[in-house]
């Protein structure tokens, strides 16, 4: 396992392999995320039962399905007692036809900078229907690692996190998939896919690269966002929504200890999908 410079959520559920919490990160004006704001899930149609107690006992609010309508048939996402909600994002990779004849993307940072140059439409309904949302919401794709880790790194930067926690919280993605998906690398070696650790992985430089494409072109992710057209007001009500407030009563220190104690279950007891 790699060691991380800063503490990089763990998976949190049994029936998934990349539920992850985005609170707990540092803010470069200090402070930390808040917890139990965000989960970011791969695929959810596997959650056991204790894993929707889990999600309810969290505060669950709302699902934010990120694939495509071909995927959301193939592995439809369960009834959890709250909206759920489908902004599809066409990462060229997961939500692809497998048999067709395009080809994949030279790198997953092209795939994530195609995202945020093609995808602008659906990004901005996205974070306003975020930025209206109370409690917990969970959002996801199928792996977690492509779409879901470009949505987790537009609301890390957005609440002010700085850049390596942000890539090492993409990075951890690679730890937690990889030793699962020994089907889907045999699959594109038959494909002809010489490195399918180029797709599949989640090398830092991919999150590297689209960081610096959006510091070049736009200067900062609220930059961005604005540009897409995400209200001012929304952006920072998003934004607040995502800060722990300073006068704490202890509950947040629970709520962590909670979390942690549910991520160490997850890793030893965890059913098999």
């Amino acid at each position: 396992m790699t060691q991380f410079r800063y503490s990089v959520s763990r998976p949190l559920l049994q029936g998934t392999r990349n539920t992850r919490e985005l609170g707990g990160y540092p803010l470069a004006q200090g402070g930390k995320t808040r917890m139990r704001r965000f989960l970011r899930s791969d695929a959810i149609n596997t959650l056991t039962r204790q894993d929707k107690a889990r999600l309810q006992q969290m505060g669950l609010s709302l699902v934010v399905d990120l694939r495509s309508q071909m995927e959301q048939r193939q592995a439809r996402d369960p009834q959890l007692s709250v909206p759920h909600v489908s902004f599809p994002l066409l990462d060229q990779v997961h939500s692809r036809d497998p048999f067709a004849s395009s080809s994949f993307p030279r790198s997953m940072a092209e795939v994530y900078i195609g995202l945020l140059e093609g995808s602008q439409s659906t990004l901005r309904q996205l974070f306003a229907c975020l930025a209206h949302t109370e409690g917990c919401v969970l959002f996801h794709c199928t792996a977690g690692k492509d779409r879901t880790g470009l949505t987790a790194m537009l609301l890390l930067k957005l609440a002010g996190v700085e850049d390596e926690p942000v890539i090492e919280d993409y990075a951890a993605s690679g730890e937690y998939l990889n030793p699962h998906l020994s089907s889907q690398t045999a699959l594109l070696r038959r494909m002809g896919i010489a490195d399918p650790q180029a797709v599949l992985g989640s090398a830092p430089d991919n999150m590297t690269q689209t960081l610096r494409h959006l510091k070049q072109k736009y200067g900062s992710v609220q930059k961005y966002l604005h540009h897409i057209g995400v209200e001012p007001t929304a952006m920072e009500a998003l934004r607040d929504s995502m800060i722990e407030k300073e006068e704490n009563d202890g509950s947040v220190i629970s709520d962590a200890a909670m979390d942690t104690a549910a991520a160490d279950e997850s890793q030893t007891g965890g059913a098999s999908v």
